[in-house]
């Protein structure tokens, strides 16, 4: 009886010890080295693995429908995708529910980690919220929200951002230090001031970053973002910050600017009016204005973008290295209310035009250009010899906010003469998988300068018509963004295939680009990957 009863409890041990583990993560939080890391069903209660303290660790290539905000409760935890390699293997969390914009939330957690997830915003069936419900710009929360006050050592990795629905994607907020967001890919943030990228019962103007970091000391390092409609990557100050071997690309929506160093409002120094970007750093970064305008790709200075902030000054950045192409551009690095600052080994291979509004009809700015600074408004600063100083003024060298509006409410306005070009060719290259001919060019041009209408018009044209049906398929007008989504991801899915049977590796973000766009081209090969 005695060796029964030893046998029975022998057998009972592990559940105990089990229920003693659960209870002891429920009441303090498992400590790293004790996290359960099985994977989490689709269905299941997410938010109360986090709330237990273990990792959230999703199957591969499953979707989780949020209908509320995930939250981080304890440092440490990982929200992550188990044996993940590729993109295609990534779980997705979407959002679910209508009202909710923020999915994931980080705010002040230490050495917290979001790796190899798909986070969906669902902007294509659900819409953005109306505008009576938010007070809009800061008044939304972004789609993911890291940092915040105290927060160290946060590592966004490896991630794909899809379909925003607020004013940023990817928000690293002030008070934090320390933080890594590499590796990740990004695919449409907002509506441009044209109407493209919209959703059909959204108004204007619902554009959006793709990462606003605030955060000191942040390394924003080989990303590829395509299609932001606000700012690809905008520093807030961050001093100590670095945006490194990242690739900010305008394909079929307008960008206001690549990466902006433009924000006088945090860090502000003993000087009055004078802001602290000390040791910020944009460097080895790609910007391609390849279908749709870059207003200005690396602004610096906050006249530039908001002239009546034209005397807050800017302090100690330093920009070099970078590239600017494409055929679609606006203006290039625009150096205008800064001092300390070093502008040096820049390189532009882009084609500009379309001048800016400025600060009304009568008092334009200067044409657009790849090097540009007013002398009389910066200090202690090493420009490379490029740089032209300007004829009359750069102030708001923007070109979205004066002017007349559709029956929609978006802008229209007449394309520059080499960015309508680029419209029409990228439109062709991911609609038709080949480029116009000269003749589909010149009627385009023809037709889009007359009646200014915009690329996303253009992109359901040809999709309606007989070449897209024959080579893709039937699609319904409202499903245009999420069949280019769909073609870029499974593009870029390939790339990371084939590098990591060749090379055992991801590629860098400029290199997946690169092939990308080239295999855009699918009259020779025949297909999308």
């Amino acid at each position: 009886m005695k060796d029964a009863m030893k046998r029975n409890i022998m057998k009972s041990k592990p559940a105990i010890v089990l229920v003693l583990f659960l209870a002891l993560c429920l009441n303090g939080g498992c400590q790293d080295g004790s996290r359960v890391s099985h994977s989490v069903r689709s269905g299941d209660g997410l938010q109360a693995v986090l709330d237990s303290g273990n990792d959230l660790v999703l199957e591969k290539n499953t979707v989780y429908e949020i209908d509320e905000t995930l939250v981080y409760k304890f440092d440490g935890q990982t929200i992550k995708t188990k044996d993940a390699e590729s993109i295609s293997d990534y779980a997705t969390l979407r959002i679910k529910s209508p009202d909710l914009m923020l999915l994931l939330d980080g705010n002040h957690k230490d050495n917290i980690v979001l790796e190899n997830v798909s986070l969906d915003g669902n902007r294509y069936r659900l819409s953005t919220v109306a505008k009576e419900n938010v007070t809009g710009g800061g008044g939304q929360p972004p789609l993911v929200f890291f940092g915040g006050n105290g927060a160290e050592g946060q590592i966004v990795r490896n991630n794909v951002f899809m379909s925003t629905r607020t004013w940023s994607t990817l928000k690293v907020h002030e008070g934090a230090a320390d933080i890594l967001v590499e590796g990740n890919i990004f695919l449409g943030a907002g509506t441009g001031p044209r109407g493209n990228g919209r959703e059909k019962r959204e108004v204007p103007f619902a554009w959006g970053d793709a990462i606003s970091c605030a955060a000191k000391n942040t390394i924003v390092r080989n990303n590829l973002i395509i299609d932001p409609t606000d700012v690809g990557i905008v520093f807030y100050g961050a001093p100590g910050s670095i945006a490194e071997n990242n690739v900010i690309a305008s394909v079929s929506r307008e960008s206001l600017g690549a990466i902006n160093l433009v924000d006088g409002f945090l860090y502000p120094l003993d000087d009055p009016n004078h802001f602290s970007y000390r040791n910020t750093t944009v460097r080895n970064n790609y910007i391609d204005a390849f279908g749709s305008r870059i207003h200005i790709a690396i602004p610096m200075g906050a006249g530039v973008w908001v002239p009546h902030l034209k005397d807050r000054i800017l302090v100690g950045a330093s920009v070099h290295g970078n590239t600017v192409a494409g055929g679609a551009a606006g203006y290039g690095y625009v150096v205008n209310g800064v001092e300390d600052f070093k502008v040096y080994g820049n390189k532009s291979t882009a084609s500009y035009s379309g001048l800016a509004d400025g600060l009304n009809a009568r008092k334009r700015p200067d044409e657009p250009g790849p090097f540009l600074f007013d002398p009389d408004r910066i200090e202690n600063c090493q420009l490379q010899e490029e740089f032209q100083p300007c004829q009359k003024h750069l102030l708001h060298l923007l070109r979205c906010n004066h002017g007349d509006t559709n029956d929609l409410g978006y802008r229209i306005y007449k394309y520059g003469e080499f960015e309508v070009k680029a419209v029409i060719n990228a439109a062709y290259l991911e609609m038709l998988g080949r480029e116009p001919t000269e003749t589909e060019m010149t009627e385009n041009i023809k037709w889009m300068q007359s009646t200014q209408t915009n690329a996303d018009t253009l992109r359901r044209k040809l999709m309606a018509g007989d070449e897209f049906v024959e080579k893709f398929g039937r699609f319904l007008p409202d499903d245009l963004h999420p069949y280019r989504i769909e073609l870029w991801l499974d593009i870029i899915d390939n790339i990371q295939k084939d590098s990591m049977k060749q090379k055992d590796s991801l590629p860098d973000a400029e290199t997946i680009y690169r092939q990308a766009v080239l295999r855009l081209d699918r009259s020779k090969i025949g297909r999308s990957s």
